[in-house]
C-alpha cells in the first residue's frame, strides 16, 4: 500500500515577520503570506489528495480560505493539528521573551522536548497530539492526504512519520512556503519538500543545511 503525506505550512503571518510568539494565538497573514497562501492553493490543485485536514486557528483558516479559490477539497479541521501552545510567552517578541525569561527560555532552547513554558506545551506533549492523529488517519484508508498546519506540528508529523529522533526532528525548519512531502509504502519510506512551488528536492531542510533523505 502506498500512503503519501503532504505536510504544508500556513503563510507567513503579522507575527511571523514581526518575531513575535503565536504558539495558539493568532494575527492576521502578511501580504507575503497572502502570497504563500495562493501558491499552496496552486500546488494542491495539481494533486490527487483524497482530503484536506488542517488546524482550527484562524491563520490556518485565511490560509486556505485564500488557496481555496484554487481548489474543491473542503477541510477536515482537528484540534489536535493546532500548533503547539506557548503559554505565557504568547503574544511577546522573542527578545522580550529573553529578557523576561532568561532562565526559562534558555532551558527550552536546551530541551525543548522535555522543557513547557508556564501553561503551555514542549515537543513531547505535540508528538502525542501527532501520534493520536495518525492512528486515526490511518484507520481511514487515505492514500493521499494534505495537512495545513504549522510549524512545530508539522516537524513533529514528519518525525513520526520518519521515525526520526529527537534530535533529527529539532533540527528540521519548514519556511511558510515550504511543503514536506512523505511517501510510504512497501518499498520503504521516501521525504522530499517543495519551496515557492518549485521540487521536489530530496529530504527535508534542516539546521546546517542538514536534510533527511529515508530510503529503502
Amino acid at each position: 500500500m502506498r500512503r503519501t503525506y503532504y505536510l504544508v505550512r500556513h503563510g507567513e503571518t503579522e507575527w511571523n515577520a514581526a518575531r513575535r510568539m503565536q504558539g495558539q494565538w493568532d494575527s492576521r497573514l502578511s501580504e507575503s503570506g497572502r502570497a504563500h497562501a495562493r501558491q499552496t492553493g496552486l500546488f494542491l490543485s495539481g494533486l490527487a489528495v483524497d482530503a484536506v485536514y488542517s488546524s482550527p486557528l484562524g491563520r490556518v483558516r485565511e490560509t486556505l480560505s485564500v488557496a481555496g479559490a484554487h481548489f474543491d477539497f473542503p477541510p477536515v479541521e482537528d484540534d489536535r493539528l493546532k500548533e503547539w501552545s506557548s503559554g505565557e510567552w504568547s503574544g511577546y517578541f522573542y527578545s522580550e521573551i529573553k529578557e523576561l525569561w532568561p532562565e526559562e527560555f534558555a532551558q527550552w532552547k536546551t530541551d525543548m522536548l522535555n522543557v513547557r513554558p508556564r501553561g503551555g506545551e514542549n515537543f513531547s506533549d505535540l508528538l502525542r497530539r501527532g501520534r493520536s492523529f495518525l492512528r486515526d488517519l490511518e484507520s481511514q484508508q487515505k492514500n493521499t492526504v494534505a495537512i495545513v498546519a504549522h510549524g512545530f506540528i508539522n516537524r513533529a508529523l514528519a518525525a513520526i512519520l520518519l521515525n526520526l529522533d529527537a534530535e533529527e526532528m529539532l533540527s528540521l525548519r519548514q519556511t511558510n512556503d515550504a511543503i514536506f512531502r512523505i511517501c510510504i509504502n512497501d518499498a520503504g519510506t521516501e521525504a522530499h519538500h517543495f519551496i515557492a512551488g518549485q521540487g521536489p528536492y530530496a529530504g527535508l531542510p534542516a539546521d546546517r543545511g542538514f536534510t533527511r533523505f529515508i530510503s529503502p
